[in-house]
């Protein structure tokens, strides 16, 4: 299993990270679009935990670039395909909720609020990832 988070607060990256690959999940980071499509691209990644909103390209405009390229399978470097794999999205603004999946699309598992309870991560991942959870709080979606 492997989890791509982006997000530009460097604490939030490390949080997550540290926080899943508890769970025994590898976890790739990425502060900007740019660091997050060459994590992607490496391959392999099952999940993607973006937030929603970012200086520079937005989480929204990201997730719209990679769907774009990606969202069918898109064709990367020697005819290998890749597809865009699920979506949670992060954000400080979850009364946004409805927007947002309105504008993110089918690909979105969930909109995550900040500030949020690490146990409430970890049930959406292993869900999403068909891991299944034990314990913890129930998902703020």
């Amino acid at each position: 299993m492997k989890v791509l988070v982006i997000d530009d607060e460097p604490v939030i990256r490390t949080l997550m990270r540290d926080v899943l690959s508890q769970r025994g999940i590898e976890v790739v980071t990425a502060g900007d679009a740019d660091e997050a499509v060459a994590r992607f691209l490496e391959g392999g990644v099952e999940m993607i935990i973006l937030d929603h909103r970012m200086p520079g390209t937005s989480g929204a405009e990201l997730h719209r670039l990679l769907s774009e390229e990606f969202g069918s399978g898109g064709r990367t470097g020697a005819g290998a395909r890749r597809k865009l794999p699920p979506v949670l999205i992060v954000t400080g603004s979850p009364q946004d909720r409805e927007v947002i999946i309105a504008a993110f699309g089918e690909s979105v598992v969930g909109v995550l609020p900040k500030p949020f309870v690490a146990e409430d991560l970890v049930k959406i991942v292993l869900d999403t990832l068909g891991q299944g959870f034990s314990g913890g709080h129930p998902v703020q979606q």
